[in-house]
């Protein structure tokens, strides 16, 4: 069956609200713990400049509306983790305490991805707040390829960056990868991303060498890690990252650390963000969004798009990959004079 707008199947409780005209609107209310948005459902006003909210009919009567919440820098999240044997107990630490790492996203509220390279089963499960926003990779990690599965990995879990993302590693081990590979990470990577990262170790800081542990690995209660981790800490120094180890058999000692570096939340004025995923039957296109201003005092506006990315007359773009919407700065300072809210119609849809 083809309809025309959204269907959502949100299981969300509905108030309903009156308008001036007497009719009804719903207003559906979302989660709004990942930054999310308000859906207000049906939709029938603007397009013109300066409108009567109830002049203008959208080209589909049953569309959604979105009320926007203010985006922030996205920030994207990739876990590397050794899965070798000796990392057993270390895993386990880690996965009972992953809850201090999810709180603390949350309360940032930060609009983030994390991923998780190593073999399936490993990834600790997320609460279920970050559906959407969660993404494994199950990939067999061994004591010394960590480095390079992330550089191999990189064509699966590179659909799920932001091209404008400030973007984490965190390699998780006890042993160290080949002399060079921490260079050749970091030159690949960079090339691969485009930008800069920052590289956070947990791993072997190196200890004075004894008979019994030549190598110089730190000591946890079960004996020595396997070796000190040269390569990960050389990532740690070259990009600004955090340095732990691996023998701190305490995760709640070492995951707020981590937690801070990562949670850090930036606003961008006059940034939107879309929900994520879309709502069903919806595809993003910048094409089909119709962005508008509500006046509080009852005006309406619809902003019109740049499509340039120039903004020399004003308007919006569309961030993709970012599903966020961003004023230009001369219609920003405008309206940002003007008590009102930011609403996005997403459009038509075709449901089947």
């Amino acid at each position: 069956m083809m309809g025309c707008g959204a269907k959502t199947n949100l299981d969300l409780e509905q108030t309903e609200r009156p308008r001036p005209d007497g009719a009804i609107t719903f207003d559906a209310t979302m989660p709004l713990s990942d930054g999310g948005v308000d859906m207000l459902t049906p939709f029938d006003q603007g397009t013109d400049m300066y409108t009567d909210p109830d002049m203008w009919v959208p080209e589909c009567p049953d569309s959604i509306r979105v009320t926007t919440r203010e985006a922030s820098i996205p920030v994207d999240i990739i876990f590397v983790i050794d899965n070798s044997g000796s990392m057993l107990d270390d895993i386990e630490n880690m996965r009972s305490n992953m809850e201090i790492f999810w709180t603390g996203l949350s309360e940032a509220n930060v609009d983030v991805h994390v991923i998780f390279v190593t073999q399936e089963g490993f990834a600790p499960r997320p609460p279920p707040g970050f559906s959407g926003r969660f993404y494994p990779v199950g990939e067999r990690v061994n004591s010394h390829d960590g480095l390079m599965k992330l550089l191999s990995q990189f064509g699966t879990y590179e659909r799920w960056l932001r091209p404008d993302a400030i973007t984490h590693f965190v390699g998780i081990t006890d042993d160290d990868a080949s002399v060079g590979e921490g260079e050749t990470f970091f030159e690949t990577m960079t090339d691969l991303l485009g930008h800069d990262f920052t590289f956070h170790a947990v791993a072997s800081e190196r200890i004075r060498p004894t008979p019994a542990n030549p190598s110089g690995a730190c000591v946890h209660s079960s004996g020595f890690a396997y070796s000190p981790g040269y390569e990960w800490y050389y990532l740690a120094d070259e990009t600004g990252g955090i340095k732990l180890s691996i023998c701190e058999e305490d995760w709640s000692r070492l995951l707020p650390p981590l937690t801070e570096r990562v949670a850090v939340r930036i606003p961008i004025p006059c940034g939107y963000r879309l929900p994520t995923p879309p709502p069903p039957g919806i595809t993003y296109r910048e094409e089909d969004f119709t962005v508008l201003f509500e006046e509080d005092a009852g005006g309406l506006r619809v902003i019109p798009r740049d499509g340039t990315g120039s903004c020399a007359s004003g308007g919006w773009n569309y961030v993709e990959g970012s599903e966020r919407i961003e004023l230009c700065d001369s219609t920003c300072d405008e309206l940002m004079a003007i008590d009102g809210r930011v609403d996005i119609d997403l459009g038509c849809s075709m449901i089947r």
